[in-house]
């Protein structure tokens, strides 16, 4: 098929006829494998099915399409083993290039060297996204501890003293992060930590859900929210409508991450905007720029996250 000088025509000409007959493509995993290395760029992610990792692949696609570069997509569902499993498949298929999101705070567990181990081998260019948890090559995140501090002094400032936090479990970086930032907030505000406004589950709607009930159901109620991603909102928006026959302004509340149905709906919302598009788009232009330049120091890139507020 690459036409090498041993073949003769007649011989060339009878290969091509017959490929075309049987209607003949090349498989990919075998090009490959002959090539060492592909033109397929890796992409692991924590829940494929959340809406903020669907733009942020919109914004991957943007860039990848410019290079004639394929994507394979993974999710690790923020578990260890399924990352593990993730990473020996990307590894498998020798994608050109690795977008990569971590299942966990590796580094909080004593593992980080071993997954940096396991990145090495893979031979392929790395960039982390979303979390940043100490590994060796480019990073691009948002500085989500600031954004939760603004948050918590933009409520202060509305005369807000009980404010509570619904966030993930303490292990997952991104809650460490956001809770100090939750923590700065109310000492800036001069506003005692009270550990009753803390409701703490997994980020996931049915646990956003689950908790809401639960501050629903406490005699100490807060008078603003704040919730740590956009499907702890969602939970959570469901939990007050059902309490409130259909109205959304029990407490005041700002979520982490826009969520495209509030604004469908006609409904204020008041978020920290992460531009998981923007995300996206950054770190697959920086992991094209380490294809081209392999050799220069690792980018450490901080994305802003505004706070947009509609309701006061």
């Amino acid at each position: 098929m690459n036409s090498p000088d041993i073949v003769e025509e007649h011989t060339r000409e009878n290969i091509i006829r017959i490929m075309k007959e049987l209607h003949y493509t090349p498989s990919q995993t075998a090009r490959n494998l002959s090539m060492k290395s592909s033109s397929t760029v890796g992409v692991i992610v924590p829940e494929i099915s959340n809406t903020f990792f669907g733009e942020l692949f919109s914004g991957v696609e943007e860039i990848t399409k410019r290079h004639n570069l394929s994507l394979l997509y993974s999710g690790n569902d923020n578990d260890m083993n399924t990352d593990y499993k993730a990473l020996d498949m990307m590894k498998m298929q020798r994608v050109r290039g690795l977008l990569y999101i971590p299942a966990v705070n590796y580094s909080a567990l004593g593992v980080l060297d071993k997954l940096q181990r396991k990145l090495d081998r893979m031979n392929c260019p790395i960039v982390c996204m979303d979390r940043d948890i100490g590994l060796k090559c480019d990073i691009v995140h948002f500085d989500d501890q600031s954004a939760v501090r603004k948050a918590v002094l933009a409520l202060a400032n509305e005369g807000h003293r009980k404010i509570a936090i619904i966030i993930g479990d303490k292990e997952n970086i991104l809650s460490v992060q956001r809770f100090e930032g939750y923590l700065e907030g109310l000492k800036k505000a001069g506003i005692p930590y009270d550990e009753d406004l803390v409701f703490r589950g997994t980020y996931t709607r049915v646990s956003g859900y689950q908790v809401t009930k639960q501050m629903i159901a406490k005699s100490k109620q807060p008078t603003a929210v704040i919730t740590c991603n956009n499907l702890l909102s969602k939970g959570y928006i469901q939990a007050v409508c059902e309490h409130t026959h259909g109205k959304t302004d029990m407490y005041t509340h700002i979520g982490l991450d826009e969520i495209d149905m509030m604004q469908y709906l006609g409904i204020p919302y008041n978020c920290i905007q992460r531009d998981a598009y923007e995300l996206g788009h950054s770190a697959a232009e920086l992991l094209i720029k380490r294809l081209e330049q392999p050799d220069e120091t690792f980018q450490h890139m901080i994305l802003n996250s505004p706070l947009v507020h509609q309701t006061f």
